[in-house]
């Protein structure tokens, strides 16, 4: 059976090697929100303990996503922990106990780094494959609602 058409092959590897840059930072962005999750304390701590384990869930499927698209173009992606150490762009937080909006905040600002790392890809993506662009037009649409409601939480207007 054959791959999806993408004009050359150089195109297919640079489209993959974009997919597999996302999935790294979706990878990422769900090690430190559990890692925050289990950090969280305050009045509100509850209610955003469990609202990064629905984050952290979206992440994961997102990542999924991105991965199966990059296998169905014939890119095999790698989301072992040396290679999302090394790709992720996603910062890390310090391990210690953080204020539930003191969480809300770190998270927020790294959603947000993520969203306009992969807003910034999709013009080069689309022009080799629109399918992909599409994915990653889900991912920044997800990423940007949640940035949403992670502003709201801190009393910012939407």
């Amino acid at each position: 059976m054959q791959l999806p058409p993408l004009d050359n092959p150089n195109e297919r590897v640079a489209v993959g090697a974009e997919l597999q840059v996302v999935l790294q930072e979706l990878i990422g962005l769900s090690l430190v929100g559990k890692q925050l999750h289990w950090s969280v304390v305050g009045a509100a701590a509850r209610g955003v303990h469990l609202f990064l384990d629905e984050l952290v869930g979206e992440w994961r499927e997102l990542a999924d996503v991105v991965a199966e698209r990059a296998v169905t173009l014939g890119f095999v992606p790698d989301g072992q922990s040396p290679a999302v150490a090394s790709g992720s762009g996603v910062e890390p937080v310090v391990v210690r106990s953080l204020a539930d909006h003191a969480v809300v905040w770190e998270l927020g600002r790294r959603v947000a780094a993520v969203a306009e790392r992969i807003r910034a890809r999709l013009g080069s993506i689309g022009a080799a494959d629109l399918v992909t662009q599409d994915v990653l037009i889900r991912v920044v649409g997800m990423l940007e609602k949640q940035q949403w409601l992670l502003r709201v939480q801190l009393g910012e207007k939407a």
